[in-house]
Parts: C-alpha cells; structure tokens; sequence
C-alpha cells in the first residue's frame, strides 16, 4: 500500500463517476483506505463529505487541478446517472483514454480527433465494445 494519511487521491474518471478527496484512514491489512469526499461528478454530489471505503489499488493519487465537470457543491438529493446510448459509453471510454494520457489541456480539436480515433479502434472489435458496454452499465447502477 503506497497511499499516505492526508493524501489527495481520486477514483474512476470524470465521463463516467469520479470521486475525489482525503485519505483519512488506511487499513494495511486488508489493503482499503478510507477517503473523505470533496469533489464529484453531479450525479455522485449527494456523497460529498461522505468517508468511503475504496480497495487501494483502485484509488489513485491527485496530481494537479480537479477534472472539468466535477463539483465540490453537495446535493442534498440524489441524482440518477446519465442515461448514455451504447454510443456514448464506447465515445466516454475513448475520452476517459485520451484524458488519462494527455490530460484535460489538449486543444479541443485536437482532443476531438484524438477521442474519434480512439473511439473507431474500439469499435472495431465487437467483443471489446461489448465488454465495454457492460462495464460502463455496471458502473453507472453502481449504490454507494
């Protein structure tokens, strides 16, 4: 376990569900730290200043700014997850992708672009646009 008390860490990715915040515990022996949550993707707001429970290796360390479309801001209500097309969930994963290699600074022409082809290389293979499609309906009916 590589994670630090204090540390600012992340989990999932802002086109999907993302949660961001503050380890305040770590269970060693059984590899989970707890994390205070401060930010999150609007449907995921009404856990803002919530401690979860994440497996540590599913938790990554915050280097820089927050992702654009996140929000500090806790909902008092819960919002249901977008409903996506099978489409959009294969074009969120492409841009999941571009963004954890390039991160959010790329000219969006150039991002643009980048996500399409990403997108097209993903949709060549039926079996991975499926297996993508399933994952991304288990995330989003996820309960917290």
């Amino acid at each position: 376990m590589i994670l630090h008390v204090g540390e600012r860490v992340f989990w999932g990715a802002p086109e999907v569900i993302y949660l961001e915040g503050t380890v305040v515990t770590l269970q060693p022996s059984e590899q989970k730290a707890v994390v205070h949550i401060e930010r999150a993707t609007p449907y995921s707001a009404h856990l803002i200043d919530s401690n979860i429970p994440f497996a540590a290796n599913g938790l990554s360390p915050l280097q820089g700014n927050s992702p654009p479309g996140t929000t500090d801001k806790r909902s008092a209500e819960r919002v249901p997850p977008p409903q996506l097309s099978d489409d959009e969930k294969v074009r969120r994963t492409a841009a999941t992708a571009i963004h954890q290699l390039y991160g959010y600074e790329l000219p969006a022409e150039q991002e643009e672009t980048l996500i399409n082809q990403v997108k097209q290389e993903l949709e060549r293979d039926p079996a991975k646009r499926a297996q993508i499609i399933t994952s991304m309906d288990e995330i989003l009916k996820r309960e917290w």
